[in-house]
């Protein structure tokens, strides 16, 4: 039984691993991408806001900004919640390993490695994020 526990538990740790790498890297991707579209119709909408007034490059560049907000924050909880996973099933994991005395041969610092990878991925995201954000914006109000 406690093997069947063991296996559960690290193919859930493999899966929370998987699903952080795909969002970290789906909002980077993303926001690089909102970052060049935004980009272009910031510059776009100073070019042409002196003479008249072009509302379709505004709602662009408004859904786009919102879609990036989103995103990035969609990406935050879910590695948050991803992190919590973690934790929990090397909690439990390190109980099994005390249980069955090879506790021992657990390299310590494991979570600290965890947290580190998880700070990493939540800067990352979050600071795309903000640059897809505040560069766009940045472009408009300077000019």
């Amino acid at each position: 039984m406690i093997e069947g526990i063991h296996k559960h538990l690290l193919t859930e740790l493999d899966r929370a691993g998987r699903a952080d790498t795909i969002f970290v890297l789906s909002g980077i991707g993303f926001n690089l991408l909102v970052l060049a579209i935004n980009w272009a119709q910031a510059g776009d909408i100073t070019r042409r806001y002196v003479g008249h007034n072009n509302i379709d490059n505004i709602i662009i560049f408004i859904i786009f900004l919102l879609g990036s907000v989103i995103v990035t924050t969609s990406c935050l909880l879910i590695l948050r919640n991803n992190k919590n996973i973690c934790y929990q099933c090397h909690t439990a994991l390190l109980k099994i390993y005390a249980d069955t005395d090879v506790e021992k041969y657990m390299p310590s610092g494991m979570t600290t490695l965890g947290n580190k990878r998880f700070n990493l991925s939540v800067i990352v995201v979050a600071g795309t994020g903000l640059i897809a954000v505040i560069v766009p914006l940045v472009v408009i109000f300077a000019k």
